[in-house]
């Protein structure tokens, strides 16, 4: 049983980084760029490129002095929204302007646009903020600004997860060098004359989700070699065959791939071969909302041996124990032909096994309909 893979392969590395289109607000639930039909303000100018994320053309405003009050108002103007003077260190980014009156407003945004409202200019001046740290680029081009995976370059250093404003922590990367990240887009942020490009991300914890920026020079591309403490990992989060042997070592949810590679003793495992087999002969759970898709090239391998019924029983008995499912697998390898003593000499075949045994798996791109994740795969190949 085929059910597509490539939905699912990259898992949790496509995900955010594919989002990152000009249309799209800078943020998911940023407030309209419209005004109210009864504003109080006339001759208005909408301007998009903030909220569209163009920062080549984004007019960026700063309080002339934090001294005093300076209120935000709503369109009507008969609301005082936010006391500008309790955030010295923001940077305003423009998206409207009017009149009141003989007076020239300006319809401005923090960052986030948590925060949308009108300022009499005459309380703003031009130009980013010269205290804290401040974006003035957006970025959502992949690969160098979007799009992953990055994983932790350097797992020895800290690597803090900052807020927007860059005066809270979220949390250390440094204690999540087992996952894979994906960049949504990537802010160059002002600081003392500084500019350094940062990265937002999304990092799985045990409370949730936590998103945030890091420093893109602590990140580095592709998948992380570290699969300490994680459930599973798909096929191509791994790097080499050394890498994914020694997560089959490590895991406690690998004991079943363990036992079946026993049964080929002379038949290494090989990290392209399970691949092939997880693409093109794996039974697992159905993913709602999944087509089949085309299998992948076999390119580097000859006389693939796919053990489809045995990778059928797996799935069939995904809730018996080890040992009831290894008994199965000696039995239909046998009635195969492809007795103990004949895997005793499959010295020039490769091994391409990917098992996820019936775990627990709630995550909302790969919801399964009793909340776990089967998966098996068992096939052999010869390299060319």
């Amino acid at each position: 049983m085929r059910t597509g893979f490539k939905a699912t392969l990259a898992g949790f590395a496509v995900t955010l980084g594919l989002l990152g289109l000009t249309a799209v607000s800078a943020h998911a639930d940023a407030p309209s760029i419209a005004v109210s039909a009864n504003a109080a303000f006339k001759h208005v100018k909408l301007d998009s490129t903030f909220m569209y994320n163009e920062y080549t053309k984004v007019t960026p405003y700063h309080l002339k002095s934090a001294k005093k009050s300076v209120y935000m108002w709503n369109d009507t103007h008969t609301k005082k929204l936010h006391n500008l003077r309790s955030y010295p260190s923001y940077t305003w980014y423009q998206t409207a302007t009017g009149t009141k009156g003989n007076s020239k407003y300006v319809r401005v945004t923090n960052f986030p646009q948590t925060k949308v409202g009108w300022v009499w200019t005459g309380y703003l001046s031009k130009g980013y903020n010269s205290k804290g740290y401040q974006v003035t680029s957006k970025r959502y081009t992949q690969p160098t600004y979007a799009g992953g995976p990055f994983h932790v370059a350097d797992p020895s250093k800290n690597a803090y997860l900052w807020d927007w404003s860059h005066t809270k922590v979220r949390l250390n990367l440094k204690d999540y060098t087992n996952q894979n990240l994906s960049k949504r887009n990537s802010v160059l942020m002002q600081h003392s004359g500084k500019k350094t490009w940062y990265a937002y991300v999304t990092v799985k914890t045990k409370k949730g989700d936590v998103s945030g920026y890091v420093a893109t020079s602590l990140l580095a591309a592709g998948n992380t070699s570290n699969h300490a403490n994680t459930d599973f990992v798909y096929p191509n989060g791994f790097n080499t065959t050394a890498d994914y042997l020694e997560y089959i070592k490590d895991s406690n949810y690998q004991k079943l791939t363990r036992s079946i590679m026993a049964l080929f003793p002379n038949t290494p495992v090989d990290l392209g071969m399970s691949k092939i087999a997880a693409n093109n002969y794996d039974s697992r759970s159905t993913i709602d909302g999944e087509e089949d898709d085309d299998a992948i090239p076999t390119k580097g391998y000859k006389d693939i041996i796919a053990f489809n019924k045995v990778s059928q029983y797996l799935y069939d008995n995904r809730a018996a124990s080890n040992d009831t499912k290894i008994a199965g697998v000696k039995k239909l390898l046998d009635a195969e032909g492809y007795t103990q003593a004949k895997r005793n000499s499959m010295t020039d075949y490769k091994l391409g096994i990917y098992i996820v045994n019936n775990i627990p798996f709630n995550s909302s791109n790969d919801q399964t309909a009793d909340g776990k994740l089967a998966w098996y795969d068992l096939a052999v190949g010869k390299a060319e």
